[in-house]
Formats: structure tokens, C-alpha cells, sequence
């Protein structure tokens, strides 16, 4: 079945920054009035014909492993169709965070676009090191993926991307302590079709998507869809001309699907490839010592050597340009294949088996100071090979009053990153290295104990091995090891090896209680674990070391409501979290480059959530979701050698206080049987820090965006053409701001102008 998207929105009582809202912001919130005004209509994943006879289509999803009606399940879900995708104006996963309540999905991973680092109910991870893990986990048909780098995947032919918020460490595992993003790959039907497309754009876009399906032979489907994204670059390095922003990747996807009486099986392959300058990034407020040895900062009128002046007074930049002179080319190369056998061995028993296996390569560039002259960069490049293993039983008693699932999982990663560092005419190189290996045990049952009332309960233990390997050493000019005075290699960190190991218990325990056939209550009480890990970027031996897990144990209380005739969905959820073992980064007592993580702090996250869907007419409709989450520092615990760059009261990193959205829509059948689509979207987040230390260096104010699309669909429904706009107000933000106290200064990493394209697609 397809899968039709729940969407969230809640307007604020008030923010907090009213008068920091610019004319785009206005712009926005009056074109969204004005959709909300007029018959509009939502997010859903419906044909045209489902859509016009006004009523809401039941969402089936697996965050269960199971496939079950979203209105059933009793956890916090939003789930996206095809269609919604689409719609919408998504290119990459990135853009799912617009529409989830108390989510942020940003990138960093040394300059790529790329990476992504995922933020749920204010939990997740921005390092994209192999020494760390994610805080929320991303999920591919089914398999894990261990890396922040490669996450913001294209949206390409997929059936549907699920949500889960809220720790998912009983059925999904490890790294889940914020949430799960489950993606799913569109299966083959077996009859053959497909379809062409093109867009094209502002800025020199030209993407083109393609995609084809067809029989072999008896119960056996192959479907194959492959995009190419191109753009010119959004900013400039002024000195030498070269863009960046830009875009240029290609991505794949195949699926062979076999089909018998008793048993399935899939084989699953994707593949990408990226080849495009850094995102756009430029830095502010240098240190003094910068200044007076620049002159002035950020603004150059000379890239001759020596003669940095500054700009004339009052002179504004462009946060989209850079002034270096350094090659700021990135690279990235994704693999995944996943075969899954699914056997029926009886009619209420069946065991299905994953295996899996993942790729990664990629060269990142960033220089930290924005000048011409070489003071700060990182030439880096990593990768990360993956193996999953994960056996399931499923199976329910012949009343269907009793379903359960039992598993065990297998995971091992490789991986590594080497970081070529230029400091002050210093070449230094620092390689980590680590191995995991990860053993699991898990199992969930769920009883009715009455018509309306049912309970479920799961446990999952987990058994982890890590091995570090790291070194720093000095090189010279030629970029062969440096020796020291005594003709000795010159380590600013030897070779070193650590290993540690640690296990851990999560579950879940969960009540449902059915009021009426519209209306489900539910309350979860679940705990989930964050894997530990070593330092990531040691610059002495003291900096080396181990931290141990974290945990989060979440409470949380739910309503969903699907009533006036299927015409009005709304979901709400509030919980309450305790975040435990919090691995912070500390230094020593009056030395900034003394760096480590250590488990040094809890912290405690509140929140509210709300997804509401509305039928306004046969061709009308309206989502909205809103996000309240509220995550503060509530105890730091450090040796008093150690100082922290944060203290109690301090807010999570990434975190918006409110985050909402709101997508009218409205679907215009004509008089020749074609139809017209007018949508809008707006949404919203609050200011939010870019670092735990709360500098105001690293705040960022909230901001709001609007997108639109008009699309004209012909009578056979064979092809469409669309008129898309993204970020119509050309509102200016950042996806990362980092503070250098001393040091440097802060950094800007900035985002997106504004689109408008075409877009025409041929169904055959």
C-alpha cells in the first residue's frame, strides 16, 4: 500500500525574537495566511482519484516491524510518501526536518554537503569522526548506517520515509536514543512502466531522474531508477573565481524482487557519487591577534601576499563569498547492497533474515579562517566499510490476541580518517582509525488484554567491541615524516592503540487504549543507549582516551484522533526525558587544545508534539505540525582539573524551543479530466545555539521559510509540469555556526539561496 504522509504544526504562543523578523519572514507568513484562507488541502500520499472524494486514506507503516495503521501504532511517527516528497520541493533527506516536529537535520562533514548530522527531540550527533556515533539512527530498507557522512540521502524512488521519535532501542538498537529515520525503497510491482524527468532552475540547475520496471520471467520484478543533480555554486571565492555550493552527483537504485507461495526475497543495491566545492562558509570576528595581522577581517581588497587591507567603513560582504585562496573540492563515493529472504513457515509464524553491506569514501576541505593567506586548513578524507546481519521471528497465536518478535543482529564497521592539517605553516597529519563489532539479542511482545486494551513489552541486550588505533605526527614541506632535534620522528601524538568494551539493556514498556474507533490513547515508557567512543581529534597524548555510553529514559503520554468521517487526523504527544552519561567535550584547567569527551553531564528534555491533518473540502486540505522541546544541562560532574564549555542551564546544541510548519493545498479538477495543483509550505524554527558553550557567537536566530509549487497534471495522467519556488523570501541562514574562543573566531556555515524551476515528468 502507499503510503500517505502525516504531517505537524504548531504556531508558537510568541517568540522570543518577534522583532528580528525580516521582511522575508512577513512575506511568508502572509502568503501562508493567505493559502489558509483560501480552500487549501494537505500532505498526503494519494492518487488524484483517491484525493477527490475527500476523505483521509489510512497510513500503513513498519516502525514496528511490523506493517501496521499509523493511527494504531502507538508511538510518535511522521511518515512521507512519494508523493509528499515530491509535492513538497524535497531533494535530499535533509529537507524531512522542515515537517517533523522538534527535529533539525543540518550538514557539516568537513564542508560537505553531503553528511548529515539528524537532531530529534534534541538529541543527536554533528561529528561525523569515526570515533563517535549518531544520536538518532538511519535506517536503509531496513539496514543501519553507521555514519554521518553520506546521510543526507537523495530522495530517490522511494516508497516512503518514516520518523520515529523517541528512543527506538529495543527493535532498532544502539544510536536510536533521539529517534530512527526508517527508508524505504519503492518495491518492484512486476509490470512494466516507468518514467522521465527533468528540472531545471535558477542558478544553472539541471537535474534529470529516470526510472524503469519491468517482469522476468515468472514472480520476479527488477526496477531501476537513477537522478543526476547538477547547479552552479551559490557563493564564490572571490580572489580566484571558483564556485561553491555547487552541485554535481549521480545516484542509483536497483531492486530485484521475487515473489512465491511461501517465501520473498529482495536485492537491494544503491549507489551514489559526489564531486562539488565545500558549502558556502565565511568567518566573523577574528581574534585580535588576527586582526592585527591581517588588518582587518573579513573583508580583503588585495589577495597579493602582504597586502590584506581592509574594506572601506561600512562596507557590507557577502556571507556567501570566501576570500581564500585553498582548494576547497569535495569528494564522496556511497555503496550499499541488502538481500532480504522472508519465509512464511506457517500461517501465524514467519522469519525473515537482512544481510547487508555498506561503502564509504570521501575527501572533505575546510579552511577555518577565511583569509588569503593560509592560517587554518583541513585537507581530510575517511572511509567506512559496514557488514549487518539481523535474523527476525514474527509471529502471532491463532486468535491474533498475542504477536511477538524475537531477533538476533550482527555488526561490524571499519573505518578511518586521515586529516592533513596546515596551521600557521605547520603540516601535520592525524590519523584514526577504529574497529566495532556489535552483537545483539532482542524480543517485543504485544497482548491485547481487552477489546480496547493491550499491552507491549520489549528488552534488547547489546554486547560492543571498539579497537582505536591513532596517530599525530609532524611532516615536513615535502610531506614525508618530520624529525625532531634528536633525528626521531616528530609525533605530536604517538601511534597509539586503546580498546574497550561495554554492554547494555534497553526496552520499551508500552500501554494502547482504544476509546472509540477514532480515538487511541497511549503512554511509553522507553530506554535507549548511545554507543561510546574515543577522542576525536587528540592534539596531545593527555587528550587521548575513552567515554562510555549514554542513555535517555523517555516517559511519554499520546492521543491519536481520526474522526468527522475520516476527514480530520490529529496526533499529539508530550514526553519527558533523562539524559544520562552525556558525553560532553572538556579540557584541562587553562589549556584549550588539551581537549577529550567524557562522560561529564545530564541533561533533561521536555517536549510537546502536534500533527494535525484537515479535509477542508473534496479538493481542499491543510497539515500542520508543531514542536515544543526544551533541553537543558541539569548537572555537570568534572574532576576539578577539567572545566567544561558549558554548565547547568545550558541548551543542547541544535535545538529549537518551537518548530512548526504549514502546508495548504489545494487540487483543482478541470473540465477536460486533467487537474491542477496549488501548494504552499512554510515552516519554522526557533533560535538555536550551534554549540553546547550557548556563545552568543553561536546563536542563531529562527527563521522562516517558504516554498510553493503549481503543477499542472494532463487528462491521461501520463505526464505533469510544475513551477516550484524554494525559499521564495531569500532568507539567509546558517547550518553550523563554530566559536574559536582566542583562537580564530567564529565560522558560518550558510546555506541555500533562493530557487525557482520547472519541472516536467513523463509517465510511461
Amino acid at each position: 500500500m502507499r503510503i500517505q504522509r502525516e504531517n505537524e504544526l504548531f504556531f508558537p504562543p510568541g517568540s522570543t525574537d518577534r522583532a528580528a523578523w525580516g521582511a522575508g519572514d512577513l512575506l511568508a507568513a502572509l502568503f501562508v495566511a493567505a493559502m489558509v484562507c483560501f480552500p487549501c488541502a494537505p500532505l498526503t500520499a494519494q492518487t488524484s482519484e483517491d484525493r477527490a472524494d475527500g476523505v483521509i486514506e489510512e497510513v500503513i507503516v513498519t516502525a514496528r516491524k511490523r506493517q501496521e495503521s499509523l493511527q494504531e501504532t502507538p508511538i510518535s511517527i511522521t511518515a512521507f510518501s512519494s508523493p509528499d516528497l515530491e509535492e513538497a520541493n524535497m531533494i535530499d533527506l535533509r529537507d524531512i526536518g522542515k515537517f517533523t516536529p522538534g527535529m533539525s537535520f543540518t550538514s557539516y562533514g568537513m564542508g560537505s554537503a553531503e553528511a548529515g548530522a539528524i537532531f530529534l527531540r534534541g538529541i543527536g550527533q554533528s561529528d561525523h569522526m569515526v570515533t563517535t556515533d549518531p544520536g538518532v539512527g538511519l535506517y536503509i530498507d531496513g539496514v543501519y548506517v553507521g555514519r554521518n557522512q553520506g546521510a543526507a540521502l537523495d530522495l530517490l524512488d522511494l516508497e516512503r520515509v518514516e520518523v520515529l521519535r523517541g528512543p527506538q532501542g529495543t527493535l532498532f538498537g544502539k544510536n536510536t536514543i533521539g529517534g530512527a529515520v526508517n527508508v524505504v525503497s519503492a518495491r518492484p510491482s512486476g509490470e512494466p512502466g516507468g518514467h522521465l524527468g527533468a528540472t531545471v532552475g535558477q542558478e544553472g540547475r539541471l537535474n534529470v531522474q529516470a526510472s524503469a520496471e519491468f517482469g522476468i520471467g515468472k514472480n520476479v520484478g527488477l526496477r531501476a531508477s537513477v537522478l543526476s543533480r547538477n547547479r552552479d555554486g551559490v557563493g564564490e571565492q572571490v580572489f580566484t573565481g571558483e564556485e561553491t555550493g555547487d552541485e554535481s552527483s549521480v545516484s542509483g537504485r536497483m531492486q530485484l524482487f521475487w515473489a512465491g507461495e511461501a517465501a520473498e526475497f529482495s536485492l537491494v543495491a544503491d549507489a551514489s557519487r559526489a564531486r562539488q566545492a565545500a558549502v558556502p562558509h565565511s568567518f566573523y570576528e577574528f581574534a585580535d591577534w588576527m586582526v592585527n595581522f591581517f588588518g582587518a577581517a573579513p573583508c580583503f581588497t588585495s589577495a597579493s601576499a602582504g597586502e590584506y587591507a581592509p574594506c572601506a567603513p561600512g562596507v557590507e560582504t557577502d556571507p556567501f563569498d570566501s576570500y581564500s585562496l585553498d582548494d576547497l573540492a569535495t569528494e564522496q563515493d556511497l555503496f550499499g547492497l541488502s538481500a532480504t529472504w522472508q519465509w512464511s513457515l506457517s500461517e501465524q509464524m514467519t522469519f525473515q533474515s537482512i544481510t547487508a553491506y555498506r561503502d564509504m569514501d570521501y575527501v572533505g576541505n575546510l579552511e577555518f579562517d577565511g583569509a588569503p593567506q593560509v592560517v587554518v586548513h583541513y585537507l581530510e578524507s575517511g572511509a567506512s566499510d559496514q557488514f549487518s546481519q539481523e535474523l527476525q521471528l514474527l509471529g502471532e497465536n491463532p486468535a491474533g490476541t498475542l504477536n511477538w518478535i524475537a531477533g538476533l543482529y550482527y555488526f561490524t564497521e571499519d573505518g578511518y580518517n586521515l586529516q592533513d592539517d596546515d596551521q600557521f605553516g605547520n603540516l601535520d597529519q592525524r590519523r584514526s582509525a577504529v574497529e566495532t563489532s556489535s552483537y545483539a539479542a532482542f524480543g517485543q511482545a504485544t497482548t491485547d488484554l481487552s477489546e480496547r486494551f493491550s499491552l507491549t513489552a520489549g528488552l534488547r541486550y547489546t554486547e560492543e567491541d571498539k579497537d582505536y588505533d591513532v596517530v599525530y605526527r609532524r611532516l615536513d614541506a615535502m610531506g614525508n615524516q618530520a624529525l625532531n632535534d634528536d633525528g626521531q620522528p616528530f609525533y605530536l601524538v604517538a601511534p597509539t592503540s586503546l580498546g574497550d568494551s561495554w554492554d547494555a539493556v534497553s526496552g520499551t514498556l508500552n500501554g494502547k487504549f482504544q476509546v472509540s474507533d477514532s480515538v487511541m490513547l497511549y503512554a511509553t515508557y522507553s530506554r535507549g543507549f548511545r554507543s561510546g567512543g574515543f577522542a576525536a581529534r587528540p592534539s596531545r597524548p593527555s587528550s587521548v582516551g575513552v567515554y562510555d555510553p549514554e542513555y535517555v529514559n523517555m516517559v511519554e503520554v499520546g492521543m491519536k484522533v481520526q474522526a468527522l468521517d475520516d476527514r480530520m487526523r490529529l496526533n499529539v504527544s508530550a514526553y519527558s526525558s533523562n539524559y544520562e552519561d552525556y558525553q560532553a567535550q572538556v579540557n584541562r584547567v587553562g589549556d584549550s587544545f588539551d581537549t577529550r569527551v567524557l562522560n561529564a553531564a545530564e541533561a533533561e528534555i521536555d517536549g510537546f508534539e502536534l500533527e494535525l491533518t484537515a479535509v477542508l473540502s473534496e479538493v481542499a486540505r491543510v497539515t500542520v505540525t508543531a514542536g515544543y522541546t526544551d533541553a537543558q544541562i541539569t548537572r555537570v560532574d568534572l574532576d576539578p582539573s577539567l572545566e567544561a564549555n558549558f554548565m547547568e542551564g545550558s541548551r543542547l546544541p541544535y535545538v529549537s524551543n518551537y518548530t512548526f510548519s504549514i502546508s495548504p493545498r489545494l487540487q483543482w479538477p478541470l473540465g477536460n479530466g486533467a487537474g491542477l495543483l496549488i501548494r504552499a509550505d512554510y515552516s519554522y524554527r526557533d533560535d538555536f545555539y550551534g554549540q553546547i558553550a550557548n556563545s552568543p557567537f553561536e546563536w542563531e536566530n529562527g527563521y522562516g521559510l517558504i516554498n510553493a509549487r503549481i503543477e499542472y497534471v494532463d487528462p491521461s495522467e501520463r505526464w505533469r509540469v510544475g513551477l516550484y519556488g524554494i525559499n521564495l523570501a531569500d532568507k539567509k541562514y546558517t547550518r553550523v555556526r563554530n566559536y574559536y574562543p582566542g583562537f580564530l573566531g567564529f565560522a558560518l556555515w550558510n546555506t541555500d539561496r533562493r530557487e525557482i524551476g520547472l519541472e516536467v515528468r513523463i509517465d510511461f
